[in-house]
C-alpha cells in the first residue's frame, strides 16, 4: 500500500511538472517585445498602384504612413496586419493630398497600440508635427485614359466611351510638379485634341507653365430607343412601340430620348420602323389648348379658393399658362399642375 501511494505521488509530480512546462511555453508564446514605429512626414502614393484602378474610394490606413523599414522583418507581417486595421480617411485621388497633425495622429495611434499590446508588443511611436499623404500626379497613359474617359462620359450623359487611339506628347526632360487637362465644352466627335498644361519646376523652385497637346480617337456608344412600328406625329409612344439598341452616337447631333419622358410626351414628327428616337423626336404633350375650361386654384397650406377659367393658350403639365377667370374675364398666369387644373403661385 505504501509503495502504491509513493508511486502515485511520483506520477502526480511528473504530471504537474509537465503541465507547468506547458504553461511556461504558452506564456513565452506571447512575445513581449519593444518596438519603435516611425510615421513618415511625407508619403507619395504611386498613381499606377492597384488602388488607382479599383480602390480609389478605399480607406487610407495607418500602415500606409509608417516607415516599414523601422519594423524588424520577423515582426513586420504581424505588425502591419494590425496597422492596416486602423483607418485614417479615404485614399487621395490623383493630385489630391491628405494632411494629418501630430495631435490628430497621437489620438489615432492609441487604437493601434492597444491592438499591438494585446499581441505582446510595447510600441514607442515617433510622430512628426505634420504628415502629408499625396498621390503623385504622374503623367502617363493609364492616368490620362482614366481622366479622358470620365470627362467624355460626363459630356455625353453617361454613354460608353472607347478610346481607340491615344497620342501623348513627349515629356522627356520636363521636371513637372503637376499637370491637368484643359477640356473644351463639347463632347468628342471621333478625333479629339485636348491641351495638357504642366507646371514645370525650375532650379529656383519657381514654377513655369508649359502647354502640350494630347490627340486621339474616341468612339461613343449608348442605349437608344428604336421604333418597332410606324409612329405618327402627335401620337403617344407606348412601351411596345420601341426597343433599346446599342448605337454608335459618336457623330450624333442629338442625344437619345429618355424613355422616362414618354408618358408625358408625344412624337414631334412621324417615325418609321427601325428609326432611332432622339430628344428632338418627342415633345411634351399639350393637355390644355386655347379655349379649354380649367379650374384655377389659389391658396396656402391650410386654405384654397377655386374658380372657373378659360385657357388662353396651349400648355403641357408643368408649363405656365394664361387664364381668363370668372365674369370679370381678368387674365392671370399659373402653372398647369394636371389636366384641367391651374395653380396660381
Amino acid at each position: 500500500m505504501i509503495v502504491l501511494c509513493e508511486a502515485f505521488l511520483i506520477a502526480a509530480s511528473l504530471v504537474a511538472a509537465i503541465f507547468a512546462g506547458a504553461n511556461a511555453s504558452a506564456q513565452t508564446a506571447v512575445v513581449d517585445r519593444a518596438l519603435t514605429i516611425v510615421i513618415r512626414p511625407a508619403v507619395n502614393l504611386a498613381a499606377a498602384d492597384a488602388a488607382l484602378a479599383s480602390n480609389l474610394a478605399s480607406e487610407l490606413t495607418l500602415a500606409d504612413i509608417v516607415d516599414v523599414a523601422t519594423i524588424p522583418s520577423e515582426d513586420r507581417d504581424l505588425v502591419m496586419r494590425h496597422l492596416k486595421a486602423v483607418a485614417l480617411t479615404d485614399r487621395p485621388r490623383i493630385g489630391e493630398e491628405r494632411t494629418f497633425t501630430q495631435e490628430g495622429l497621437e489620438a489615432i495611434v492609441g487604437e493601434a497600440s492597444r491592438r499591438l499590446e494585446a499581441a505582446g508588443y510595447t510600441i514607442d511611436w515617433k510622430i512628426p508635427r505634420r504628415s502629408t499623404v499625396l498621390r503623385k500626379n504622374v503623367f502617363g497613359r493609364e492616368s490620362v485614359l482614366k481622366i479622358l474617359g470620365e470627362e467624355f462620359r460626363s459630356r455625353c450623359g453617361g454613354c460608353e466611351v472607347s478610346i481607340t487611339r491615344l497620342d501623348l506628347p513627349t515629356t522627356l526632360g520636363l521636371e513637372s510638379g503637376s499637370w491637368h487637362l484643359n477640356f473644351r465644352g463639347e463632347k468628342p466627335r471621333g478625333s479629339f485634341a485636348v491641351p495638357v498644361e504642366f507646371d514645370i519646376l525650375g532650379k529656383d523652385q519657381n514654377t513655369a507653365k508649359k502647354t502640350l497637346m494630347i490627340t486621339g480617337q474616341a468612339e461613343l456608344f449608348a442605349q437608344v430607343p428604336v421604333a418597332t412600328r410606324a409612329i405618327q406625329g402627335g401620337e403617344k409612344i407606348a412601351g411596345a412601340d420601341f426597343k433599346l439598341e446599342r448605337k454608335d452616337i459618336t457623330f450624333a447631333l442629338d442625344a437619345a430620348a429618355n424613355v422616362k419622358d414618354f408618358d408625358a410626351s408625344v412624337a414631334s414628327r412621324g417615325l418609321a420602323i427601325g428609326e432611332s428616337i432622339w430628344k428632338a423626336s418627342i415633345r411634351r404633350e399639350q393637355v390644355v389648348r386655347f379655349g379649354d375650361s380649367v379650374r384655377v386654384q389659389v391658396g396656402g397650406d391650410t386654405w384654397s379658393v377655386t374658380s372657373d377659367g378659360i385657357a388662353q393658350g396651349p400648355a403641357s403639365i408643368g408649363e405656365t399658362v394664361r387664364v381668363k377667370v370668372g365674369k370679370s374675364q381678368k387674365q392671370v398666369s399659373g402653372i398647369l399642375k394636371e389636366k384641367g387644373l391651374v395653380e396660381i403661385q
